[in-house]
C-alpha cells in the first residue's frame, strides 16, 4: 500500500473486552486481507479474558469498564488518519470493503460517511439494517438527516467509513451503552452527504454476546431517543431549522416507538 493510496488514510478501531477476545483475531484478519498495512487500534474495555499480544496492532486499555461509547471515544483519541472505521470485535469486514469505502470517500469531499449492507452471519442472507429503502432515500439530504433523527436509518459500525475531523468536531459518540452510534449518525448526517450501498460490507456474526441480539425494552429505545435530541441542541452543525422542530421529532419519536415498532415486530412475527 502506497502513500497516495486511499486506505493510507484509513484506521480502524475495535473495542473488545470479555467473551469477545477469542474472535477478535478473526475481525483482524478481515481487515488485514484487503488493507494489509493499515493501523488498527485495539480498545481493550477493562477486559476480565486477557487480550494477547498481536502484531502490529496498537492496543490500549481502559483501566475500569466504561460505556460502550466511551470506549469508543478512547479508540478514536489515538487515530491520526482522515478516516475511520469501528468495527466490532464480532463482526468482520467483507472482502473489497474498506478498498471500496476509502474511494468513495475520496471522490467526493462533500460525502460525510459511506456505509454498506450487512450479512446476517445466522441465515447468510441480507440484515434487514439499513432497509432497503434507504439507499434510494439519501438521494435527499435534509429530508434523510431529519427522519434520521426520528429513527435510526443506516449503520456507522463495521460497514462505514467516517471522516475522522467530523467525528471530533461532533463530540464523538455519547456516553451510553446503546444507541451511540445512532446519536453519531444524526451529526454527520447534518454535516454532509451520506452514501448508502446496498453491497455487502459486513459479516455479522449474531454471537450469544452482540448487543444487537439482546431484546431492548421499549425504555431503552426512549433513552436512545433523548439522547438524539441532546445533540440536536449541543451539536453546532444542526440548522436552526431542524433544531426548531425539536417538539415534533420528540412526538414523533415516541410515536414510533410506541406505535410504529411494535406493530412492525407484530407483522414480521405473522409473516414468519
Amino acid at each position: 500500500m502506497g502513500p497516495d493510496s486511499p486506505l493510507a488514510a484509513v484506521t480502524v478501531v475495535i473495542p473488545v473486552w470479555d467473551d469477545y477476545v477469542r474472535i477478535l483475531p478473526e475481525a483482524i484478519a478481515s481487515v488485514r486481507r484487503d488493507a494489509p498495512d493499515t493501523p488498527i487500534v485495539v480498545v481493550d474495555n477493562a477486559s476480565t479474558t486477557p487480550v494477547p499480544h498481536l502484531a502490529g496492532v496498537v492496543v490500549k486499555r481502559s483501566d475500569e469498564r466504561i460505556t460502550v461509547g466511551a470506549i469508543r471515544n478512547l479508540g478514536l483519541e489515538h487515530v491520526d488518519t482522515e478516516y475511520v472505521l469501528a468495527l466490532d470485535a464480532d463482526d468482520e469486514l467483507l472482502p473489497g470493503t474498506l478498498p471500496f469505502l476509502a474511494s468513495r470517500l475520496d471522490a467526493d469531499p462533500a460525502v460525510s460517511v459511506c456505509t454498506t449492507s450487512i450479512v446476517d452471519g445466522s441465515t447468510g442472507e441480507r440484515h434487514r439494517f439499513p432497509r432497503r429503502f434507504v439507499p434510494r432515500l439519501s438521494r435527499w439530504r435534509r429530508t434523510f438527516a431529519l427522519i434520521d433523527c426520528v429513527w435510526s436509518l443506516f449503520p456507522i459500525q463495521g460497514c462505514a467509513l467516517l471522516r475522522t475531523a467530523q467525528i471530533r468536531e461532533a463530540g464523538g459518540y455519547p456516553d451510553s451503552d446503546w444507541g451511540d452510534d445512532w446519536v453519531l449518525a444524526v451529526s454527520l448526517a447534518f454535516r454532509g452527504r451520506v452514501e448508502v450501498h446496498d453491497r455487502p460490507g459486513r459479516y455479522y456474526r449474531n454471537t450469544p454476546e452482540s448487543l444487537w441480539r439482546r431484546a431492548r425494552p421499549r425504555g431503552d429505545f426512549v433513552a436512545s431517543a433523548r439522547l438524539v435530541r441532546q445533540r440536536l441542541r449541543t451539536d453546532p452543525a444542526i440548522p436552526s431549522w431542524a433544531r426548531a422542530l425539536l417538539p415534533a421529532i420528540a412526538l414523533l419519536q415516541l410515536a414510533a416507538v410506541f406505535v410504529m415498532r411494535p406493530a412492525y415486530v407484530a407483522a414480521r412475527g405473522r409473516l414468519r
